[in-house]
């Protein structure tokens, strides 16, 4: 019995020191970074946006109005976010505004009632996506206090005699303004009033009616008058939230994809995204409802396109970032239509020819119709509206919603997610036209939504045969450590082929523990990782887009998201921090240096301009390292120093808990070396200052986050990876089996003995 504890001792002994040993590697970060090994020159649009309508990304949470449903356009659930009690009412749509705003509220009172806006809800117990009916009848509107907020609706006084006041509903917000009631008329009045809050919390918007009769209301809105583009012209009909556009701007996004994702396309032909219904007066704006609803558990969510394409444009031109539209090509979303399933009836003949084209005809305008021609044209408007100057139509317009002079728009994207003959065809039909028309926009094309598989690689063969031209926008969410295994992606994409747009892309880490938002520091480092390979190939890799950006806590859409928020407050991800840092320090070329180290990725670039260069160091191991760089034909060092976040894997920031931070440090410099140290699962930016350039002008982390700083806490959840599990078990499974092992072959062989002993003894008695 001893020799097999001995044995298991050694063995446990033997897994572990192979453990330690292939986790360990060479404790110090070193290369050279040589100006004769400057290389290739990299995209300066590499680092953008994409903001699309999910998650109350726009109405509910940038839109700054805080008032949902505003107009009773939601079909399917007319009354949504509205509490009515002690009064009759109903949504009628006989005598609506316009007509691209026909629904409006009918309300019957026989003495004291009210009607109140809950505002955009939050709909979930948090961290995940079960129904909270409290949380769902809670009002969320997030008032400040002192802040003032420009009440408008329209009101029809039928027959009503009494009064009606309003004002904001919550513990510290009592007063109420008494509406100036005009008479009796069948004509809608539009009316506004200013309510200020005497206190910072939650709460709705109230009408409290006390009379008899019948009046109708339509179209109300509640804007916080410290909103972003208040008072300004060029935001004419909406405003944005103030500490959401701070967050977009402190990424300085060289481009912004707009409006989707799926929203850019419809989910029949009668709801195909049309682009002009979402600019102008919000009131002519027609509202349609969002793929992203759950109707059936009450969760109502419309599309006002309040966040239209002016809108875009003009939060582009504020942010001087390039605007990138992306428009469906004429067809419906092909998820939405079982495009593949469909297809692959058609392919087993399980469909005639007659029965296919005739499917084909309910998902798409096919090319030479009249339909077909009118979208294309609706195409060639828009870029009218961008561009055109004021003696054009659609250029007047532009002038009239508030800015005369171009948005300079270069690029056009043709389709989203989109693969196959189909596509294809409305593809190229839409290709010809803005090629010989708008010869100066770049078109950017769709690679379906693999990451790797046979749709990806059949729509690059196409492209690169037929339209080498376009830029194609590749679509992937990744999980199980993808990005890692694939930093080498594009080092053997053709470099004479098109170039690439990743419009969309994030990783979802997964495993056991604490995993919240699922926004967490080892997801950010993956993706930091992944990026120095795209910086690497940034020749080939033009335009990168985390996705989503925004997302409204406890009313999500997608668990992965850079931006968290709720009514008052916003929550910036590790991911988030990944962007800020990479998009404010990169440079014009790339510089070539011999680095491979397993679980650290690095990107070296410099802007010989400027005179600056800029290290990524990504260290995906469990442990800090010391870096020790050899800067070699820049000249003279004048200043170097490290922007950088890390924290346990698991680590990530939630609505009143900060565990994760970018911070500043200087680095040493002797002679023609920089030294420093980078942290166990951090993200980290070195730059270094030479020539004339002392450093003095260099990008500095935003203000907000040294407010942020003394709120900063300590990561208390545990969050264990599938991997590391494995490092566990697998040893631990070896001891084990190897362990039963011993014990058998002990076992056996003191049975085989003991047999033998018997043997002999009976053999002795005979």
């Amino acid at each position: 019995m001893k020799r097999i504890c001995i044995v298991m001792s050694l063995l446990i002994l033997m897994c572990f020191s192979i453990a330690l040993c292939a986790c360990d590697s060479a404790n110090t970060i070193a290369f050279k970074v040589s100006q004769k090994d400057i290389g290739i020159e990299i995209s300066q649009d590499m680092y953008g946006l994409f903001l699309e309508d999910i998650s109350y990304a726009g109405d509910g949470g940038l839109v700054s109005n805080l008032v949902a449903n505003d107009s009773f356009e939601y079909e399917d659930l007319p009354l949504a976010n509205w509490k009515i009690d002690n009064l009759s009412a109903n949504v009628g749509q006989d005598e609506g505004l316009n007509d691209k705003n026909t629904r409006y509220l009918n309300v019957h009172a026989e003495g004291k009632g009210s009607i109140v806006n809950l505002g955009f809800l939050e709909y979930y117990d948090y961290l995940t996506e079960d129904y909270n009916e409290q949380k769902m009848s809670t009002p969320d509107m997030g008032f400040k206090k002192d802040v003032k907020y420009d009440l408008t609706f329209y009101i029809k006084n039928i027959d009503f005699e009494g009064k009606i006041s309003v004002g904001l509903l919550s513990d510290g917000n009592s007063a109420r303004e008494e509406i100036s009631l005009p008479a009796n008329s069948s004509e809608w009045i539009k009316t506004q009033l200013v309510l200020t809050s005497a206190s910072t919390e939650d709460g709705g918007l109230i009408f409290e009616v006390d009379g008899k009769g019948n009046f109708s209301i339509d179209f109300v809105t509640l804007i916080p008058e410290d909103s972003y583009g208040y008072g300004n012209d060029e935001w004419k009909y909406v405003t944005l939230r103030s500490d959401m556009v701070q967050a977009l701007e402190d990424l300085s996004p060289s481009f912004i994809r707009f409006p989707g994702g799926c929203l850019a396309e419809g989910d029949d032909l009668d709801n195909l995204f049309s682009w002009k219904n979402t600019i102008g007066p919000l009131e002519e704006r027609e509202q349609t409802s969002n793929i992203w609803n759950d109707n059936e558990n009450g969760k109502a969510y419309n599309n006002t396109f309040a966040l239209g394409y002016h809108e875009y444009f003009q939060l582009c031109d504020d942010l001087g970032a390039k605007p990138l539209p992306i428009l469906n090509v004429g067809m419906i979303c092909q998820f939405e239509a079982n495009y593949n399933e469909t297809a692959e009836k058609y392919k087993k003949g399980k469909m005639t020819f007659a029965q296919w084209q005739a499917y084909l005809d309910t998902v798409a305008l096919r090319p030479g119709t009249d339909e077909f021609n009118a979208y294309v044209q609706d195409i060639l408007d828009l870029v009218e509206y961008a561009n055109g100057d004021t003696s054009t139509y659609w250029g007047a317009k532009r002038a009239q919603n508030g800015h005369p002079e171009s948005f300079n728009l270069q690029y056009i994207g043709l389709g989203n997610e989109n693969w196959g003959e189909l596509y294809w065809r409305n593809f190229d039909a839409i290709y010809q036209v803005i090629k010989r028309e708008c010869p100066d926009i770049t078109i950017i094309s769709s690679a379906s939504y693999e990451f790797e598989g046979e749709r990806i690689d059949e729509s690059w063969e196409l492209i690169n045969d037929r339209y080498p031209d376009t830029v194609v926008d590749e679509h992937y969410y990744t999980g199980n450590n993808t990005l890692f295994r694939n930093n080498d992606r594009y080092d053997s994409y053709d470099r004479n082929g098109a170039k690439v747009f990743i419009g969309e892309y994030a990783a979802t880490c997964w495993g056991f523990g604490k995993l919240t938002t699922k926004s967490n520091v080892w997801a950010a480092v993956e993706e930091a990782s992944y990026l120095t390979g795209v910086e690497r190939n940034g020749d080939i890799v033009v335009m990168a887009a985390y996705a989503p950006t925004f997302a409204k806590v406890n009313a999500q859409c997608w668990d992965v998201n850079m931006i968290w928020f709720d009514s008052q407050n916003i929550v910036l991800t590790p991911s988030y921090y990944v962007q800020m840092l990479y998009s404010n320090n990169y440079g014009k070329n790339y510089v070539n240096t011999d680095f491979d180290k397993n679980g650290v990725y690095t990107s070296t670039t410099v802007d010989t301009d400027e005179e600056v260069i800029y290290v990524k160091i990504v260290n995906s191991n469990n442990k800090s390292m010391p870096v020790n760089l050899d800067i070699d034909g820049f000249g003279n060092l004048n200043a170097a120093s490290m922007q950088y976040f890390s924290g346990e894997k698991g680590a990530c920031n939630e609505i009143g808990s900060t565990t994760v931070l970018p911070k500043q440090v200087d680095c040493e410099i002797d002679g023609n070396t920089v030294t420093t140290q980078v942290n166990s699962f951090s993200v980290n930016v070195i730059r270094i200052y030479y020539g004339d350039n002392d450093g003095s002008g260099a990008y500095v982390l935003p203000e907000v986050l040294s407010t942020m700083e003394s709120n900063v806490t300590d990561y208390t959840g545990f969050y264990v990876t599938p991997e590391t599990l494995m490092a566990i078990f697998i040893p631990l499974g070896i001891v084990f089996i190897g362990g039963a092992c011993v014990a058998l072959y002990f076992i056996v062989k003191k049975l085989l003995a003991a047999r033998k002993e018997k043997r002999k003894l009976h053999e002795g008695e005979e």
